[in-house]
């Protein structure tokens, strides 16, 4: 599948918006992700369920932010 761009946004740099949006939907999308693990390794404390969706959040937060489109083209799953 074959995406089509719009202008070239090479060499841009991303305004404070635009990476506190990145930001927040990676971090959703980190706590679904977070929860859906949970769900398969079950037997979990409530530790071990924080630092897992905690885990998650930050770590697709952070990624989304940096790499932007880049990070959401690579979610092959979500298709």
């Amino acid at each position: 599948m074959k995406i089509e761009s719009g202008p070239d946004l090479t060499g841009r740099k991303p305004d404070a918006f635009e990476m506190k949006l990145r930001f927040a939907c990676g971090a959703l999308l980190g706590v679904l992700v977070g929860l859906g693990i949970c769900v398969r390794v079950w037997p979990l404390g409530a530790v071990g369920v924080t630092l897992l969706v905690g885990g998650a959040m930050v770590i697709c937060a952070v990624c989304a932010a940096r790499f932007g489109d880049r990070f959401w083209a690579q979610l092959h799953w979500l298709r």
